[in-house]
């Protein structure tokens, strides 16, 4: 019997690392969201987990989304369908310098 590359579960995390927190976001009945939908989602959730803040801090956060045109057929948004915000501001936004 050959090894399966690619295909299966995925390796577990190393004992002494906790899974990642799992966020979902879902549309009524699982329906696709809208772009203000997923807005509103984010929101809430960044709501949910401010009772956090004071203890914890975000090591990193990844966002899967399945972007759909109006047939329901997956798009890319760019030539990489990637996107990164880097959500803080730098010193000088801070000091409107």
């Amino acid at each position: 019997m050959g090894l399966r590359k690619g295909k299966g579960r995925k390796a577990a995390p190393p004992k002494n690392e906790l899974p990642a927190l799992k966020v979902r976001l879902r549309g009524k009945d699982n329906s696709a969201l809208s772009i203000q939908q997923l807005g509103e989602g984010l929101l809430e959730a960044a709501q949910v987990l401010k009772q956090y803040e004071d203890g914890y801090r975000i090591k990193s956060a990844t966002i899967y989304l399945t972007m759909i045109d109006e047939h329901g057929t997956p798009v890319c948004i760019n030539k990489t369908n990637e996107l990164t915000i880097y959500p803080y501001q730098s010193a000088a936004d801070e000091h409107g310098v």
